[in-house]
């Protein structure tokens, strides 16, 4: 596990229904390449996100590349209420295979508020790009604005902003 407070996410939406996402952890950056084709990677990490926020001791979060993907895992550590551990593995499978072998990426702990500001205000700043009538066109349907708005109240408050 890494031990550190070094920790920074870029999530874009590509067009055409894929995104990408880059984790950066102390000196180790990860790319996630993540297909919309078989489920709103942005819907997910609303609910998924927002569970935490509700106080769920743990949630997953599949994103699919073509094939493969990633799997993240978010458990709170029971001795430290105020963080969670991010474990993310990969695995090689399509979406229609059952998932048998993953590899293991990086594991983090990180505090949840931090986590929720960080992934937050990457969900804004699409949110904010898809106004620009250019940037929309071909990623408009990819990004669930009424889901999005539920949020940001329930975030802006967790995060007391």
């Amino acid at each position: 596990m890494t031990e550190t407070d070094d920790i920074d996410l870029l999530l874009t939406l590509n067009p055409h229904g894929w995104s990408s996402c880059f984790l950066f952890v102390k000196d180790n950056t990860f790319e996630l390449i993540i297909t919309h084709s078989f489920s709103n990677p942005y819907l997910d990490l609303i609910q998924v996100l927002t569970n935490l926020i509700y106080g769920h001791n743990n949630a997953t979060l599949f994103w699919y590349g073509e094939p493969g993907g990633h799997r993240i895992e978010i458990n709170k550590i029971m001795t430290e209420q105020h963080k969670v551990m991010v474990s993310i593995t990969q695995f090689d499978e399509n979406f229609y295979k059952e998932q048998k072998q993953y590899s293991l990426m990086i594991t983090f702990d990180i505090k949840l508020k931090q986590l929720i500001t960080i992934l937050y205000l990457q969900l804004k700043k699409t949110h904010f790009l898809l106004r620009d009538k250019q940037f929309s066109e071909n990623r408009i349907h990819d990004f669930p604005f009424q889901e999005f708005h539920k949020f940001e109240k329930t975030a802006k408050q967790f995060l007391d902003i």
